[in-house]
C-alpha cells in the first residue's frame, strides 16, 4: 500500500491559503492509495468563540478538496471540523471519489479542545485493498485502550493526523512504537509545522512498522514522502505470538 505524509504548515487564519495548499498536494500525489493530513488542517484550531465561524467559512473549501478526488483512486484522511446538531467535534474525514465521511471522532479532548469540541466514541474501520484501517487523532495516542480496540476489531494500520505541539515531540515518538509494538499493527502519523495557536509545531511525522521500526521519521520542515508498506509484515509478526489473544 502506497501511503503519502503530507507534513504542511498551516496557517491558523488563511483558510484559502491551507485548501489550496492541500489540492495541489492531491494532485500532485494522486497515485497513491492514501494521503494523511494533520489535525484541522483547514483550519488550525479553532476556540469557542470562533469554532463556527470557522466551521461555516470552511464548508466551501472543503467540498473543493472532495471534488479534486472525484474520478481518483486517492483516498484522502483528513482531519476537519465536523458539526453535528448543536456540537462540534474534531474529526477524521476520510474522502474518495468526491465523497466526504468522518471515520474518527477524537475521544481524548487535549486541553485546548476543552469546551470547543465534545468527544467522541466508538471505533471505525474503513478499507483499502481489503486492509482495514483504523483512525486517532493527536492525543488518542496517549491511551492505550483506543488502538487496542481498533486492533480487535481487525485493522492493520492506524493513522493519525497529528497536531502534536513542543515540547512533547519525544512522547509522540516513543508511544507511536509502543501502540505498533503491543497492536502489531502499523502506525503512521501526521503533524503539522511551524508556529501557530500560541506555539510551535514540530513535525516528526512517522511511520513505524508492527514490530517498532521506524520506517519514517521526517523533520521540522514542511514536506512530503511516499513509502510503500508491505501488509503481510502485520501476519509475519503476529507469526509466533499475538499480543491481543494471548492476554
Amino acid at each position: 500500500m502506497k501511503i503519502t505524509i503530507a507534513q504542511i504548515d498551516i496557517n491558523d487564519n488563511q483558510i484559502d491559503t491551507n485548501t489550496n495548499k492541500i489540492i495541489q498536494l492531491i494532485e500532485k500525489h494522486k497515485n497513491s492509495d492514501i494521503v494523511l493530513f494533520p489535525e484541522l488542517a483547514l483550519t488550525g484550531f479553532p476556540t469557542d468563540k470562533n469554532i463556527r465561524d470557522k466551521y461555516l467559512a470552511s464548508k466551501k473549501a472543503f467540498q473543493a478538496i472532495c471534488q479534486i478526488t472525484k474520478n481518483k483512486t486517492v483516498n484522502v484522511l483528513i482531519g476537519h471540523i465536523e458539526q453535528s446538531g448543536e456540537v462540534f467535534y474534531n474529526s477524521a474525514f476520510l474522502i474518495n471519489n468526491g465523497q466526504a465521511r468522518p471515520v474518527h471522532r477524537k475521544v481524548h479532548l487535549w486541553i485546548d479542545d476543552r469546551g470547543v469540541f465534545k468527544a467522541g466514541k466508538g471505533t471505525n474501520l474503513f478499507s483499502i485493498k481489503q486492509h482495514q484501517i483504523g483512525t486517532q487523532i493527536c492525543f488518542d495516542l496517549e491511551f492505550p485502550e483506543g488502538a487496542r480496540a481498533l486492533t480487535k476489531a481487525g485493522a492493520d494500520i492506524i493513522l493519525m493526523p497529528n497536531g502534536n505541539m513542543h515540547p512533547y515531540e519525544n512522547t509522540h515518538l516513543i508511544l507511536s512504537q509502543a501502540r505498533a509494538i503491543e497492536n502489531q499493527v502499523f502506525v503512521a502519523t501526521c503533524n503539522r509545522v511551524g508556529s501557530g495557536h500560541g506555539g510551535l509545531f514540530p513535525g516528526e511525522s512517522l511511520v513505524v512498522s508492527p514490530i517498532g521500526e521506524i520506517l519514517l521519521k521526517m523533520g521540522s520542515e514542511e514536506c512530503t514522502h511516499t513509502l510503500e508498506l508491505d501488509l503481510d509484515d502485520v501476519m509475519r509478526s503476529r507469526a509466533d505470538f499475538q499480543y491481543i489473544n494471548d492476554l
